[in-house]
């Protein structure tokens, strides 16, 4: 069976449901679960026409949202999940975007509809940032790609960036993974998550001018993505060469020489990649001692852990771990004098 509902009713369902707070920092997490889907959906505006959303649906019927554009918007979009999200619009010939997969589109508002298709019983995780278009007029006249971008924006003509190719490679993935982790509150926060945005956009810029070094079909290309989403998955946990290959459907050398062309770094330095982007979260953010920070991101050995984490950053996890709980007490400290308490 399957349902279509136009995209504003499926949002004010979300939205009006009884599941979601507000931080005060002015995050909003919606949680719906019914029997037709649950989903997870944490929004947040930083500033402006700044906006994050990270979101995860799984329905439990095919479920497709029409959609019908009332203001224009500026959006850069990834799909984090393991399966492609299909889609109908005018904007790109491309009907599918593929895991580890992303585009950046703008769109005028519009009588003319576009769909996107969910699929029943699958997990979809996606990352969205809408930002507003001074961003990108910043840099006008330092990038063909970018020019013949903005050109079709000033005719108020809806446009996508690429045809969904823009590669979700370890540099946008762990600037989106520094969004999700920050810490910081107030000011700082929207400053921080601001210079985030900004990388990300620079990395999806970087990512399109490197041309593939070897000839890949479609194909090839889509299941490389999808290795790469299987690293993602469980980075604790990481599958052989061979184990990959096997799932996917490409040989062993097809798939290393390929990961490489595709988002520039080996299936070992892109596992390395996120491995040590969530260790140096755990060590900052958390209480966690430093071998359950190695077992966490699938370390049997504290002494190998810490001689990778060391050749990555150029220094001990403990001294990381020191020097931050010497700032949390520097912190503390300065907070008590506040008061006059001592």
């Amino acid at each position: 069976m399957s349902y279509r509902v136009d995209v504003l009713d499926f949002i004010e369902m979300i939205n009006n449901q009884d599941h979601f707070s507000i931080s005060d920092i002015g995050v909003k997490d919606n949680y719906f679960r019914n029997y037709h889907l649950s989903t997870s959906i944490n929004q947040e505006v930083v500033k402006d026409d700044l906006v994050v959303v990270k979101a995860n649906y799984c329905m439990k019927d095919d479920v497709i949202l029409d959609c019908f554009t009332k203001e224009s918007f500026l959006e850069l979009h990834f799909n984090l999940s393991g399966s492609g999200i299909n889609y109908k619009n005018p904007i790109t010939t491309s009907q599918v975007v593929a895991p580890m997969t992303g585009n950046m589109i703008y769109v005028e508002p519009s009588d003319e509809k576009s769909e996107i298709i969910f699929c029943k019983e699958i997990n979809y995780n996606t990352f969205d940032i809408h930002f507003p278009i001074k961003m990108l007029n910043e840099y006008e006249g330092e990038n063909k790609m970018l020019d013949k971008f903005l050109n079709q924006i000033v005719q108020h003509k809806s446009v996508g960036l690429t045809d969904n190719a823009i590669s979700l490679n370890s540099k946008i993935l762990l600037a989106i993974q520094d969004i999700q982790y920050c810490c910081y509150e107030g000011f700082i926060r929207k400053m921080y998550i601001e210079s985030k945005v900004r990388e990300i956009i620079a990395y999806s810029f970087e990512c399109l001018n490197d041309n593939y070094s070897i000839k890949l079909s479609t194909r090839d290309i889509d299941c490389i993505k999808y290795a790469a989403q299987l690293i993602h998955a469980d980075i604790n946990h990481p599958l052989t060469i061979k184990e990959i290959s096997k799932k996917i459907g490409i040989n062993e050398t097809k798939l290393k020489v390929g990961f490489k062309s595709v988002f520039g770094t080996t299936v070992f330095g892109y596992l390395q990649d996120l491995r040590m982007n969530e260790a140096k979260h755990y060590l900052l953010d958390t209480e966690l001692t430093i071998e359950e920070v190695s077992q966490k991101c699938g370390y049997i050995n504290l002494s190998n852990f810490s001689n990778a984490f060391k050749k990555y950053y150029s220094y001990s996890p403990s001294i990381i771990r020191n020097e931050n709980n010497l700032l949390k007490k520097m912190n503390t400290r300065t907070s008590l004098k506040k008061f006059n308490i001592d």
